[in-house]
């Protein structure tokens, strides 16, 4: 086929900061950096880093359709990430009830993931214009981010939600690479196989939203309405 070295280049650096971020996510969760014991914000500033060289890569290479990929690692692990981390943290504190009158910062971070994906699908639909049947595996990254870091196992600390994007990544990868080496026409399907399997791998590993003692329906409504919204903009 003449044109599959174009296709594996494609494939390769729109999926490529996802196995990156993948890759230093385990690595840190691992320890298997050399970085000081217990500095595992050092460990996320480093994939943040890696991401941010390889975009800044993408520009220098005058790569603007793989640049996207890349920019919507960045803004995943920069903007969502840590909104997502706060979220899932709220939702673990016991005793979260409107009756109780503590459930405000869960409302409040639940609007803002949801702004938030809103506005990445807004960038994957815009970058993706050209060619619409990407648009799904552009839009992977964050989509299934948010399920993992919800089912994150403990007490959301830096090594756990490290550990999740880590998995989230490597699934995220893995889909735009065999979508980008199949037929376009499969394309628009990929992310939501991409999602499901996501949801299968979360549920065999007993990975669910995790909520606090004693919570009440507000903390497993606003985990269904981030995933819902997430399966919906998919």
């Amino acid at each position: 086929m003449p044109n599959a070295p174009v296709a594996l280049d494609v494939a390769f650096w729109r999926s490529a900061p996802m196995f990156l971020t993948a890759v230093l996510a385990i690595a840190g969760t691992a320890d298997a950096l050399p970085l000081p014991t217990a500095a595992t914000l050092v460990r996320i500033a480093v994939v943040v880093m890696a991401i941010a060289a390889g975009t800044g890569l993408t520009v220098a290479l005058d790569r603007p359709g793989s640049g996207a990929y890349w920019q919507m690692a960045l803004c995943t692990l920069v903007i969502l990430m840590p909104i997502v981390a706060l979220h899932a943290s709220a939702s673990r504190v016991p005793f979260v009830a409107v009756q109780r009158d503590s459930a405000g910062p869960l409302l409040w971070l639940t609007i803002a993931v949801c702004l938030t994906l809103l506005a990445l699908w807004l960038f994957a639909a815009h970058q993706a214009s050209d060619a619409p049947e990407n648009a799904a595996l552009l839009f992977l990254p964050p989509a299934l981010l948010v399920p993992a870091i919800l089912g994150a196992a403990g007490s959301l600390d830096e090594t756990s939600t490290l550990s999740m994007l880590g998995q989230s990544s490597l699934v995220a990868g893995v889909a735009i690479l065999v979508g980008f080496l199949s037929p376009p026409n499969w394309r628009p399907v990929a992310g939501g196989i991409a999602l499901g399997a996501q949801f299968l791998l979360l549920w065999a590993l007993g990975r669910g939203p995790v909520i606090g003692h004693h919570a009440g329906f507000v903390v497993p409504a606003s985990a269904a309405l981030l995933i819902t919204l997430t399966v919906l903009l998919t």
